[in-house]
């Protein structure tokens, strides 16, 4: 088998290509990508962009929290990321008196920025390509990894490292971070900014979002990461970025530098089938459900409203991406193109013995196990989205279950079982409508039972049967007995281990937990594991044989949430007949939209007032209108939120936030055609900050070029 350091020497000059698909791994960029960035419009070299000894701007660009990239914009710590990305933080300090979700905050000085206990900024301080090391080693490769990671932190102790493998394992590179603990709240738009157009503009295009948020890293006195403390100072980076306020024209160079979080490029078409056909319908209609119960309370309940944000917005996003991949691997005939692929590989195989005798099996290998996963995949789905995700005292009383089999082991004793239980508990009860759990429980268990039928857990079904198929009967008593009413609404952790979980073990929750749970760790998971295993194992075979066969084409590697670069250009597209997208939005489209009262469109007076009158000074356009948001041709996907979109000299032009709806099948085939990443301007967020926020104090912070 080739070596994969050799097969990425070799470009694949192609249309396709030429559209810059990919997320591509900064420390190959030299070799792979230097020249055609640069002919596309980068100004700068790639050692500005990525460089291990000298400060680039990958020493701007931070994990932000556990799933979405943040980015350095001043020399003080300042932090620019989505609104989206920060709210659980801005939500966790609003309440009914004091509502950040809807009226925004702006801290004035230091004293006034807000902690958030667990929030992390992590930085890359070094990626090394160690796959000799990994694959060729003398011990196994967990054994290897291990000897990387312990030999690479002898000599950086101040980082620490891991090593992740790309290509299905066929190359290993191993990453050095460094970790910044105190992350506190500085400024954020009101949600009717931040979220303009909310559920019903999510993923699509024309936008008109402020999708941003501030915060500021600190550390020790001398630089240093350290947890929350009142004496801590603002960290100052090794780099920030220039925001330039000149904007960007179609056809102009964009670059995101973000953690992209997974893809899954290289899948069969057999596969893709079973995402689209199977696996996805049956995702949405729970989701459908759960949504529609909730959309209808938070209308209604501004006490809902905000206890159910963050979660409301978190079920909302992949049941809105999945709908879309649908439409997009149909539309843009992905599963076709994937089969044309594959005969095109197993023809080459026939011309080539050697590799056809070490790939020629693999295709139908993988055939074979993804059709044999099938029904574990769909029972383990529905796992997750009803008895983990769609109800939420399901989801604690699982882990309660946990807690009790730690205790009846005698692995806790009395005082430490119930200080567990009772955070899970109080966890449980953070930002909770029991009411909207009972109806969540009533709604999703006949979807489940239906369409698992035969797959359905027996006890489920018992329970199902003892009840005459009454759901709401079955949640009514789930809701209303003695363990959720008296040991978990109420709480009190004097009581006696033994009679908690006697009730526990007396209660509907506890039996449908339980049951679902006892199901899928004995029958499911061992199943499921031991066929991705599998299957893990002829992907990385397929994966090596795809760039071994296609010698000429380059590959890059599946997202990972490691740090990528992708690049493109600002342009529109026209995704179906006679529908033709410009590429930028202004402040016509956001009056355009505006419903007075509606909870999507509506919007404050004061910024109202500031949008009619036109008073945009020097962040207008050359037409004398305030750009909003625009497109480009970047390949994205989950973690580049909050990435920044940068020209060809570096600078920040646009904070990325989103896909078009028409292209959310790019995880899994990209299409130039459709695919398009969308970016909040960097002119509407100097705005917002400082017409609308009052925050010129942040804006005098930035360094910023373009402005007249």
């Amino acid at each position: 088998m080739r070596r994969i350091s050799l097969l990425l020497a070799f470009l694949f000059i192609s249309r396709l290509a030429f559209a810059v698909e990919g997320m591509w791994v900064p420390i190959f960029l030299e070799k792979l990508n230097a020249d055609e960035m640069k002919a596309m419009g980068l100004r700068i070299s790639i050692d500005e962009i990525y460089h291990f000894n000298n400060v680039s701007l990958k020493d701007a660009i931070v994990i932000f929290g556990g799933g979405c990239t943040g980015e350095m914009i001043s020399s003080k710590g300042l932090l620019l990321t989505n609104h989206h990305c920060g709210y659980g933080q801005i939500q966790s300090h609003s309440s009914v008196e004091n509502d950040l979700l809807t009226n925004g905050f702006w801290a004035k000085n230091n004293e006034e920025e807000l902690k958030n206990p667990g929030l992390t900024a992590t930085f890359i301080r070094m990626m090394e390509d160690v796959s000799d090391d990994v694959i060729n080693g003398e011990g196994s490769v967990g054994e290897n990894i291990k000897e990387v990671v312990d030999r690479l932190t002898g000599q950086y102790p101040e980082w620490e490292f891991e090593v992740k493998p790309f290509y299905y394992g066929n190359q290993y590179i191993a990453i050095g971070k460094q970790t910044y603990k105190d992350v506190r709240l500085v400024g954020a738009p009101p949600s009717s900014i931040g979220k303009y157009g909310s559920d019903t503009d999510n993923w699509m295009w024309p936008r008109h979002t402020g999708d941003f948020s501030i915060f500021r890293i600190y550390a020790d006195a001398d630089n240093n990461p350290a947890d929350f403390n009142e004496n801590n100072v603002p960290y100052i980076p090794k780099k920030h970025l220039t925001i330039n306020a000149g904007g960007v024209e179609e056809g102009d160079f964009t670059m995101v530098f973000g953690f992209p979080g997974s893809t899954q490029q290289y899948l069969p078409a057999r596969e893709v089938e079973y995402i689209t056909e199977i696996y996805n319908p049956e995702r949405i209609e729970v989701r459908d459900a759960l949504l529609a119960n909730l959309d209808k309370r938070m209308r209604t309940s501004d006490e809902v409203r905000i206890k159910y944000a963050a979660k409301y917005a978190r079920i909302a996003n992949a049941w809105k991406k999945w709908r879309g991949e649908n439409i997009g691997i149909r539309e843009s005939k992905g599963i076709q193109r994937k089969k044309d692929m594959e005969f095109e590989f197993r023809r080459r195989l026939l011309n080539e013995p050697e590799m056809n005798s070490t790939y020629g099996y693999v295709l139908d290998s993988l055939s074979h196990y993804y059709a044999s996963m099938v029904p574990y995949a769909r029972v383990r789905n529905y796992y997750i989205e009803v008895g983990i995700q769609g109800v939420e005292a399901m989801r604690a009383v699982r882990e309660l279950i946990l807690i009790v089999r730690a205790y009846e082991e005698g692995n806790v004793d009395d005082e430490e079982f119930m200080e567990s239980v009772g955070k899970r508990i109080a966890s449980l009860k953070k930002d909770y409508a029991a009411e909207a759990d009972q109806e969540a429980l009533a709604t999703v268990f006949p979807i489940y039972i239906k369409r698992l039928g035969d797959l359905t857990p027996q006890r489920i079904l018992d329970v199902n049967n003892n009840y005459k198929g009454d759901w709401e009967a079955v949640a009514e008593d789930a809701f209303g007995d003695k363990f959720f009413e008296k040991m978990v609404m109420n709480f009190n952790e004097k009581i006696k281990p033994k009679k908690f979980i006697k009730a526990l073990k007396k209660s509907v929750l506890f039996e449908l937990s339980d049951a679902m749970m006892d199901h899928y760790n004995n029958i499911v998971a061992p199943n499921y594991a031991r066929i991705q295993n599998a299957i893990n194992k002829h992907q990385k075979t397929y994966m090596a044989g795809l760039m071994e066969v296609f010698d000429e084409k380059r590959f890059y590697p599946d997202a990972n949430f490691t740090l990528r670069v992708s690049y493109g250009k600002v342009e529109g597209f026209a995704p179906v007949d006679a529908v033709a997208y410009h590429w930028q939005t202004t402040d016509t489209g956001i009056l355009e939209k505006y419903i007075p009262g509606d909870y999507e469109f509506d919007l404050p007076e004061d910024f109202l007032d500031l949008l009619e009158n036109e008073r945009f000074g020097r962040y207008a356009n050359a037409s004398g209108r305030l750009p909003v948001c625009f497109i480009s041709s970047n390949h994205t996907t989950g973690g580049n939120s909050g990435s920044p979109a940068l020209n060809g000299d570096g600078h920040l032009v646009g904070l990325n936030f989103d896909r078009a709806w028409e292209g959310t099948m790019s995880d899994l085939n990209y299409d130039i055609e459709r695919c398009r990443n969308i970016m909040v301007d960097a002119r509407y967020i100097l705005w917002v900050v400082d017409a609308y926020g009052g925050a010129g104090y942040l804006i005098d912070e930035m360094d910023i070029v373009g402005l007249d």
